[in-house]
């Protein structure tokens, strides 16, 4: 081979060496960009991912505290409901078994005419009783006599008869009417009750609750 052509092969191999160095060299810078690019996405990819599920955790936490709280007040509604119907029943019980019981029944009479209206009794008006069907004429008598000798009042002017179809007794003095019944006392009794029973129901609550949050925060 002459030396003019041999030395042109061996320039053209070494140029091809040489441009395969400079493709090779290229492609691994373009490779390396490329990954550097796709990691960086991948990291703010990842960083996007963790936000949402932190954000998607924070209101899931929120809704369920909501949910926690509204269940709450309404097992707090329920149970003084439930303590105001106990409550109101065993009340009732004890006023009608009281209201039913005679000797008992002509005290309140007298403690509530007395205090209702015996500046009319003692005015000399007509006072009328009505109390439960069943009750003596015998009772009726004697509730009189009681009535006449503690309010000084003329016999004349009380009056009692058994008509009502209910416990208690029904006063009337001119066109005014005092009403004993289980109702209205039961009424009574639990207005000056509640009160309070609220104010413990509460004060349990506030204990319960504190413990409850304790307990939690023991448990993260």
């Amino acid at each position: 081979m002459p030396d003019n052509l041999e030395a042109f092969v061996k320039k053209l191999q070494a140029e091809g060496v040489d441009a395969g160095k400079a493709a090779a060299e290229k492609l691994k810078r373009e490779a390396e960009q490329e990954a550097e690019e796709i990691v960086s996405n991948a990291r703010e990819e990842a960083k996007g991912i963790v936000q949402q599920a932190k954000a998607d955790a924070e209101r899931r936490h929120k809704h369920a505290q909501s949910e926690l709280g509204m269940a709450a007040r309404d097992a707090i509604l329920k149970l003084r409901e439930s303590l105001n119907q106990a409550l109101n029943g065993l009340i009732m019980h004890r006023v009608q078994r009281d209201l039913e019981d005679r000797d008992y029944l002509r005290g309140i009479i007298r403690d509530v005419i007395s205090t209702y209206a015996k500046k009319d009794a003692d005015s000399e008006r007509q006072v009328e009783i009505d109390v439960s069907e069943g009750f003596s004429d015998d009772w009726i008598q004697e509730t009189i006599k009681d009535l006449t000798d503690y309010l000084q009042n003329p016999e004349e002017n009380i009056h009692i008869r058994a008509s009502l179809k209910r416990a208690g007794f029904d006063y009337r003095v001119e066109n005014a009417t005092v009403e004993v019944s289980p109702d209205s006392v039961t009424e009574m009794l639990m207005e000056m009750v509640t009160p309070r029973l609220q104010e413990l129901i509460s004060r349990s609550i506030e204990d319960a609750s504190n413990g409850s949050s304790e307990g939690v925060g023991h448990g993260q």
